[in-house]
Parts: C-alpha cells; sequence; structure tokens
C-alpha cells in the first residue's frame, strides 16, 4: 500500500543533454485513487479519452457488417483483425450519410465527421473531435491532431486534407512526421524537429528517461508495488518509442494548397506513399501513452486521408496500384468480391488494433484506459467504387467510462449518421437536442446506445 496519496498532476522532469526540458506525465496509479479505485482520491471522476480514427476510401458492407445482433454476435471478415478487443466494440451499422452531392469524398468526409456538408471548400460546421475538446477538457494539449499516411487526395478542399475542424475555413491538419509529434509530447514544442535534433535527442535516450527518474527517485518510496509495475511499464512504452524512433525517417509531408489558391486546382496523386506499419505503430503508442498518462484527452488520428492516393504495396506484389482510384473505382468484383479493396480495409483494421489494444493494456483503477475511452471509427464513404451512401462504416471503441455496453453490434438501418455524431457528444454532457445542419442534421440520439 502507497504510504502517501499522490497528486494527479505528479509529472516526472528532466533536462536531456540538448538543452530540452522534458516533462513525462504518470499514468492513474493506485495511489491517486480512492480505497476502491473507481475515481481520484479527491473524488474526481476518472478521465474519459475521445479519439476520432478515420481511414479514406471506404469498405465492402457485406465483408464489414456482422450477421447477428444477439448476445454471440460475431465480427465480420473486415473486423476480425480486432479479435482481441471484441469486448470494447460497438460496430452500428445500417447508417445512411443523407447528403448528396456530385463531390462525394468530401461531403462524406464532412458529414461523417462534422453532420454537415462543405461550403466554399470547407467542412460547414465544427468537428466531433473539437466538440467533445470543448466538453472534455484536460490535459496540457486541448487536443491533438496526427497522421500515418500523407498520402494527398485530389482537390484542394480542405475537408479532403483534415478531418479535425475548428469551425468553417478552420481545418487541423494532421502532423504525420512521428519525430515532431514525440517533441511535442514530451517538450511541449510546436515546433518542427530536424533530424539533427532529433539525431541528438536519440544520443541522449537515456537522459530522457533516466534523468526524470533521478527526479522521481522520492516517488519509489511513496508508491505500492502495483504502482511501480505500472510506471515501469508507463516508461517502459516510452522508451520502446524512443527506440522505433531511432530508425524512423522524418516523414516528407506534401506541401497542401489553400482553398483560395487559384492556381492550385488538386494536388498530383503520390507514386511513393504508403500507410508504413512502423509509422502507425509509432503514431499508435504515442497517442496511447498520451491518453494513460492525461496528456491530452481529445485526439484525431488521420489513417488515411478521404479518396487518398495511398499504396499498400507489402500487403502482395499484386498491390501496386493506387488504392483510390484503381483498386476501389476499377477493379472488378461486387462489394463483396473486390478481393483488393477487402485486403486493403483488413489492413487498416489491423492497424487500428495496435491502437486499440495499447489502450486496453494500459491499467487504470479497476479497469484499462480503453474503458474510460470512447474512439469513433469511420471513413469517407461507403462502398467506395460507387461511393455508396448507405451502409457507412461506423466502428464505437472503448466503454467512454460506463456510457456504452460494448461487446454489442448495434443495428440502426436507414437511420441519419449524425445519429452517431450527436449521441456521442451527449455522451460526454453535451446535453444537444440537434447537431449539424440541412439534410444531415440529427435531431435525435441512437435510441439506447448509450447507457449513460
Amino acid at each position: 500500500m502507497p504510504t502517501k496519496r499522490l497528486s494527479r498532476r505528479t509529472m516526472l522532469r528532466g533536462i536531456v543533454a540538448t538543452g530540452a526540458t522534458v516533462s513525462v506525465s504518470l499514468p492513474v496509479l493506485d495511489s491517486m485513487l480512492n480505497s476502491h479505485g473507481t475515481a481520484f482520491a479527491a473524488g474526481t471522476a476518472l478521465p474519459r479519452r475521445y479519439c476520432t480514427w478515420f481511414f479514406g476510401n471506404g469498405i465492402l458492407p457485406p465483408l464489414w457488417n456482422p450477421t447477428a445482433t444477439t448476445a454471440d454476435w460475431q465480427l465480420s471478415q473486415q473486423l476480425a483483425p480486432l479479435a482481441n478487443v471484441k469486448d470494447w466494440l460497438t460496430p452500428v451499422t445500417g447508417l445512411k450519410q443523407m447528403i448528396a452531392s456530385a463531390s462525394p469524398h468530401p461531403t462524406g468526409s464532412a458529414s461523417a465527421t462534422t453532420g454537415a456538408g462543405v461550403e466554399s471548400n470547407s467542412a460547414a460546421l465544427k468537428s466531433i473531435d473539437q466538440i467533445v475538446a470543448g466538453l472534455n477538457p484536460g490535459g496540457t494539449f486541448p487536443s491533438l491532431e496526427i497522421g500515418v499516411s500523407d498520402a494527398t487526395p485530389n482537390g484542394p478542399e480542405n475537408t479532403l486534407h483534415a478531418i479535425s475542424h475548428r469551425g468553417p475555413n478552420a481545418p487541423n491538419y494532421p502532423v504525420f512526421d512521428p519525430h515532431a509529434v514525440f517533441t511535442r509530447i514530451f517538450t511541449g514544442s510546436t515546433s518542427t524537429t530536424t533530424v539533427d535534433q532529433m539525431t541528438k535527442l536519440n544520443s541522449a535516450k537515456k537522459s530522457i528517461l533516466d534523468n526524470v527518474l533521478a527526479d522521481g527517485a522520492e516517488l519509489k518510496s511513496l508508491i505500492s508495488a502495483q504502482d511501480k509495475i505500472r510506471l515501469s511499464d508507463h516508461l517502459d512504452a516510452i522508451r520502446q518509442i524512443e527506440t522505433r524512433l531511432q530508425t524512423t525517417p522524418t516523414t516528407s509531408t506534401t506541401t497542401i494548397p489553400t482553398p483560395t489558391d487559384p492556381t492550385k486546382a488538386g494536388v498530383l496523386k503520390d507514386s511513393k506513399s504508403e500507410a508504413p506499419t512502423a509509422v502507425n505503430e509509432v503514431m499508435a503508442n504515442m497517442l496511447a501513452v498520451a491518453f494513460a498518462s492525461s496528456i491530452t484527452l481529445n485526439a484525431s488520428l488521420v489513417f488515411t486521408l478521404p479518396a487518398a492516393h495511398v499504396f499498400y504495396r507489402g500487403l502482395g506484389t499484386d498491390m501496386n496500384d493506387d488504392f483510390h482510384d484503381t483498386i476501389c473505382h476499377t477493379d472488378a468484383g461486387t462489394n463483396s468480391t473486390q478481393t483488393r479493396v477487402n485486403r486493403g480495409v483488413i489492413y487498416a483494421m489491423q492497424s487500428l488494433a495496435v491502437f486499440l489494444e495499447k489502450l486496453a493494456g494500459f491499467k487504470e483503477g479497476t479497469g484499462t484506459v480503453l474503458d474510460n475511452s470512447l474512439v469513433y471509427v469511420t471513413s469517407c464513404t461507403s462502398w467506395g467504387k460507387v461511393h455508396d451512401q448507405s451502409e457507412w462504416p461506423v466502428l464505437l471503441a472503448g466503454r467512454a467510462g460506463g456510457a456504452l455496453k460494448g461487446n454489442q453490434h448495434y443495428r440502426a438501418a436507414g437511420k441519419n449518421l449524425s445519429d452517431v455524431l450527436l449521441t456521442i457528444a451527449n455522451i460526454f454532457g453535451g446535453k444537444l437536442t440537434t447537431l449539424g445542419k440541412g439534410a444531415a442534421q440529427s435531431t435525435a440520439e441512437l435510441a439506447n446506445l448509450r447507457l449513460t
């Protein structure tokens, strides 16, 4: 048992060889909690986290949707990679994106994240991650916006280059460089980290953790044996991130034209952009650590952008084609037989599993960080080949601090996609009666989806 209750804001601090100040926030330790492990010692509830996890180019609905809604429901083929976290999953199937448009990907992305369409090449409203960030304050950063693949879409609309929006013409572009994300999380810096700076940080890696451990020498005498294990696991996770970054090159992100630039009608297709496993793993691990230590409580993680010209060459010798233009739109087959599309969606879900399993692995009170999180997974279309608006992909992961049951397939045939956004906002205390605009506006939550 701990000899002293710790403040939830306890941090380990140090200065690395480069002169940068490093702050390592702690995970929620038993030493910070009440005797039941259900809240902080002062009675404050455990933090809840929110993330929009976005992947472009849609799904194959018959291979995505589970077939049963009973207690013994089973994961579908495309959701099968999430088997280890099935207890925390709520696929919501049958939803419809309500806005017909000649620009389906920008409209789909905007509708799925804001409940409204596109106006003047911009999302018309604030996105759900920013709505939740306003309802769910806390941490060093109000929200983090990061991404795995910088493969670009065609078109200058900022709804294609960002899925997080503070409002009209106010996109939060994701950061695709893992080094810059690491620097921001652990030094509080928003400046771009050069390769030389990162080399110096890597060469001083013992300083980053060992120096902060010196600051925490007294802490060890104040915490229980179980807390020592949790602290060790937390620092090991950071060490693993540092080790991975040593072999991860700095990402060269694509320059994004502003919607008002008349000289740039669009962005050229990428010929080399991938969604690398190594980058996904380090980004997922960094965000999981940031959630576990409440560096931020709100985030968006873009696996691939809407209509992204991404390549999945690592999935097979026959995958050396643009996933959007060629594989999704020109491959023969129906919405259940496009084999290369299926492979790409399964890979996206394998990548999502890395993040969710990491959250489930962080113990917190009587549960896990995933128990206290809500991850909203969606895309910019349903079946990509024809830009289908029905059977929109929506997956909720986590129990949101008891607001979601988990381990259930919720069928909402024909319901408005924006209804799930209204439900999410109210899970975080929004008390909203409407959300969205125009044809996509929601006026009701999804009935009986949330418990509290």
